[in-house]
């Protein structure tokens, strides 16, 4: 294991891009060692290591993840990587849920099973899980949403599963946050985005920054006596849609 870095060490998934790359530039920040993985070569700067591996791939990214494990010291890990996909209930095949099942689910048992056991050893551990305002229904995304609320139930189980071992288990649900992936799903200035917009009662959409920074509390040394709970980081959007405004 290389013990090189004195940095409190945390693992980042879906670093390339949108709010994983702002969660891995806040930390690196904050002075953590971060490593991250991504499917595409294009990591932040700073990081303590990057891989590139394809997540869906369940054996390359376990070998990716063990590897990491291996090497570092991980107590803290930031499940980020995920897709969403536009897709009508009525045209479905399945083969989008079963893709996302992959994706949003099965990547995040891999990285929490590699890095459990160096936790459990020292007594200590953060995770995070990146979930979504979407587990309270959004039309066209049903195979997303039912992702996203599996993976907050899976947050709450695992909170008291692991609560004996130090390990603290929260999840970050972001709104309609301003990355590439909300921009790929709706374009910018169309109808639909304009309504969604006026839905939010801050009448915008958020940054990844701001999405970073809860993140950033829930992996803090101090923040031992909370788990199982997930902050919605959506401008007040999960409150339910706002009354016209005069």
């Amino acid at each position: 294991m290389d013990d090189t870095a004195a940095k409190p060490v945390v693992l980042v998934t879906g670093v390339a891009y949108g709010i994983g790359r702002a969660v891995a530039v806040r930390l690196v920040d904050d002075g953590y060692g971060v490593l991250g993985i991504d499917r595409v070569d294009s990591p932040p700067p700073g990081l303590l290591a990057f891989a590139q591996v394809d997540v869906t791939d369940a054996d390359a990214a376990a070998a990716v993840l063990s590897d990491l494990a291996r090497r570092h010291q991980i107590t803290r890990l930031v499940n980020n990587v995920g897709s969403s996909l536009r897709e009508n209930v009525a045209e479905s095949n399945g083969d989008t849920q079963r893709w996302l099942n992959r994706l949003n689910l099965g990547s995040v048992l891999l990285s929490v099973q590699a890095v459990l056991p160096t936790m459990r050893s020292a007594g200590f551990g953060r995770i995070v899980n990146i979930t979504s305002r979407a587990v309270f229904g959004r039309e066209t995304r049903s195979a997303y949403a039912a992702t996203k609320s599996a993976l907050a139930a899976m947050t709450r189980a695992w909170a008291v599963e692991m609560a004996g071992d130090g390990i603290t288990v929260n999840a970050v649900g972001p709104g309609m946050i301003d990355t590439e992936l909300f921009r790929r799903n709706n374009p910018h200035n169309s109808p639909d985005v304009t309504r969604l917009r006026q839905a939010v009662p801050m009448q915008r959409l958020g940054r990844p920054e701001e999405v970073a920074q809860a993140v950033a509390f829930f992996l803090d040394e101090r923040s031992s006596y909370v788990t199982g709970q997930t902050l919605f980081v959506c401008g007040g959007l999960s409150l339910g849609t706002p009354p016209p405004r005069n």
